[in-house]
């Protein structure tokens, strides 16, 4: 069988599926920018020493900082050109963009494309986990994912959680997002060599790739590479959020993360289709993260596509003039674009939409619908009443923090209440008392 099916789970909802337009359409490299800012911060937080000056011509892949803590990574020109200035720009961290340092590069060279590593012999496998962790750290490799964090950094912690699943995830289901769905179709191959060097380094014995079982019969290069690694091959259901990291954990291990912690708490790790790529190209080819596949899309866009984008691109250039709503991310869970926003390695998405109707949020009606879709099995419209009581300890008790964010109350709400966002700054309320206070922790703990 070419990929085993599984179960679902309670809630959610079936979406429009909305990927026509680039759905079938081959990754590509973008047109030559007129100008790189290079975040000096790709994780956010401390800004790292830069090693060039102005003026200077520099190589792709030549470093341009070191980095300042070992939660960052060291930056790397994506591609040839001449340092203008300093700069600030904005990248996505979590849930909301930050101002970040960078290094403005002009005069640049001709963009490529994502390219197929040559067949060769899996020498990873003769190299310990050490010696494979000490490899990857080399890279200074970031997880294509909001938040972004180091690889590196991911690993050990992934480690002293005594992962023993890794999990490939690459349901994509969010409407009209096809990157990570054309990086398995053309590049399969790579990211299952991937997943399996990053299980090794993990250490984890069991290597799952979750897939959407609508596009199995286009993933049939990758059966011998998935075999010959030992990586469970797994099709799901295209109910969102399936692809929601404790939702995804829970349907494939029957392990419920406990709420608000990572899902390796169960000893369970979730990576993405990108950042095994990354770590199949440094690891075999030596190639650096100078860049990731994103998916261009929507009305406001000329020519959809996936394309292959260099970091510190700038996202409204990729939007090609756009002045209305561009949505970092997928539709459900994205993030409202600033002028100032750059591709990072979290960019999966860059969608030109119609700017939304403006409308007048009306008192609840008590539907139950928020409820009845919630995958997490929350009661939604009472959170709402706590955030507007500002009831904060009440709603940790009901279980806040389990919410995934995944947006889906805020869609079905008939009286249009900015649900989610609400969800989200009780658990931000949650987690600052935590940090900040502790005298006063015992109240949400």
């Amino acid at each position: 069988m070419l990929f085993q099916r599984y179960g679902t789970f309670t809630g959610g909802i079936d979406l429009p599926d909305e990927k026509q337009a680039t759905l079938d359409l081959p990754i590509a490299p973008i047109a030559r920018p007129e100008r790189l800012r290079v975040s000096l911060s790709p994780c956010g937080g401390r800004a790292g020493d830069v090693l060039v000056e102005a003026g200077q011509r520099v190589q792709a892949g030549q470093r341009l900082a070191r980095a300042a803590s070992t939660d960052n990574v060291d930056v790397f020109a994506p591609l040839s050109g001449r340092v203008a200035s300093t700069v600030t720009v904005k990248i996505a961290l979590g849930d909301e963009f930050a101002p970040v340092p960078a290094v403005e590069l002009d005069r640049l060279g001709e963009p490529p494309n994502v390219e197929v590593l040559p067949r060769q012999e899996e020498d990873f496998r003769d190299l310990s986990s050490q010696e494979l962790r000490e490899r990857l750290a080399e890279g200074h490799l970031v997880m294509g994912r909001r938040p972004p964090r180091s690889l590196s950094g991911w690993i050990e912690r992934a480690r002293r959680h005594d992962c023993h699943t890794l999990i490939a995830n690459v349901m994509e289901n969010q409407p009209m997002v096809t990157a990570d769905h054309r990086l398995l179709v053309e590049h399969g191959e790579d990211v299952v060599r991937g997943l399996a060097i990053l299980g090794r380094a993990v250490e984890a014995p069991e290597l799952v790739l979750a897939v959407d079982q609508r596009r199995v019969s286009q993933y049939r290069r990758l059966l011998s590479a998935s075999r010959q690694h030992d990586v469970s091959r797994i099709a799901l259901s295209h109910k969102y959020p399936t692809g929601a990291d404790a939702i995804l954990v829970k349907i494939l291990t029957r392990r419920e993360t406990p709420p608000g912690q990572s899902t390796l708490a169960v000893r369970a790790g979730v990576v993405d289709a990108a950042t095994c790529l990354a770590a199949c190209h440094w690891v075999l080819g030596g190639r650096r993260q100078l860049g990731r596949v994103l998916t261009l899309s929507g009305p406001g866009i000329r020519k959809p596509g996936n394309y292959y984008v260099p970091f510190g691109t700038s996202c409204f250039e990729l939007a090609e003039g756009w002045t209305k709503t561009l949505v970092h991310g997928g539709p459900m869970t994205g993030l409202f674009t600033p002028q100032e926003a750059v591709v990072s390695p979290a960019t999966e998405a860059l969608l030109a939409l119609d700017t939304p109707v403006g409308s007048v949020s009306r008192p609840c009606i008590r539907c139950g619908w928020c409820t009845d879709h919630c995958p997490a099995r929350l009661n939604v419209a009472q959170l709402n009443d706590e955030y507007e009581l500002n009831l904060v300890n009440s709603a940790r008790k009901g279980g806040v923090m389990a919410c995934v964010e995944c947006g889906i109350c805020s869609y079905v709400c008939p009286a249009g209440l900015p649900l989610t966002s609400r969800v989200k700054q009780l658990k931000r309320t949650i987690r600052l008392i935590r940090s900040r206070l502790p005298l006063l922790a015992g109240m949400v703990s």
